[in-house]
């Protein structure tokens, strides 16, 4: 990773093994939250293609399509096909993909919150710990294809904000903000951004 450190305008590289990489983390996520604008990442890849299916629907979207073994270029179609159902396509429509995580919460919590809501979408992490679907949430308390002024919900995933045509960053917060609150007093639940808000 190259990247500018903000307090300094110093420019600096950073290592794969620096930036503690692991789903949906690294060390800008946590302790470096805020510290640096990562300007450009290389990559090195693998000269030999080995097909990862085992996230969300992509081994039943490759199947429907008759891909039982897929080459690069069938399984990217896919995975672009998938995507364009669920995220609007950043030219037409700003917006910075899914905004909120998923909560983790004590399974208790779960079989408290199943039994008012018995078709309430789950994963399980571990014997104690279950996450909840964010965008079920947000669904849910009435937000999908919502807006709060040039600001809104994406109509086809609720996960989804977007810029309806001249929003500000404050009104993208006003909005987080607003659906954190409504999905908290419905359902007891702290929804975090995912997204770094700067």
């Amino acid at each position: 990773i190259e990247a500018v450190e903000i307090a300094t305008g110093k420019v600096v590289t950073i290592s794969r093994e620096d930036c503690d990489y692991a789903y949906r983390h690294s060390r800008f996520k946590s302790e470096w939250r805020g510290r640096f604008f990562i300007t450009h990442v290389t990559y090195a890849l693998n000269n030999k293609f080995t097909a990862q299916l085992n996230y969300g629907n992509i081994s039943s979207a490759l199947h429907a399509r008759g891909f039982d073994s897929p080459t690069p270029q069938q399984l990217r179609d896919t995975i672009i096909e998938i995507r364009r159902e669920k995220l609007p396509d950043p030219e037409y429509c700003g917006n910075a993909g899914s905004f909120f995580m998923n909560p983790m919460v004590e399974r208790s919590v779960y079989e408290g919150l199943s039994s008012e809501h018995p078709n309430m979408p789950h994963y399980d992490v571990d014997e104690d710990h279950v996450k909840i679907p964010a965008g079920w949430l947000i669904d849910q308390c009435g937000w999908k294809g919502q807006s709060l002024g040039r600001a809104g919900v994406y109509a086809k995933q609720a996960l989804v904000l977007v810029n309806l045509g001249g929003a500000t960053g404050d009104e993208i917060v006003a909005l987080s903000r607003r659906i954190q609150a409504d999905v908290k007093r419905m359902f007891g639940i702290e929804i975090q951004p995912e997204v770094n808000i700067i």
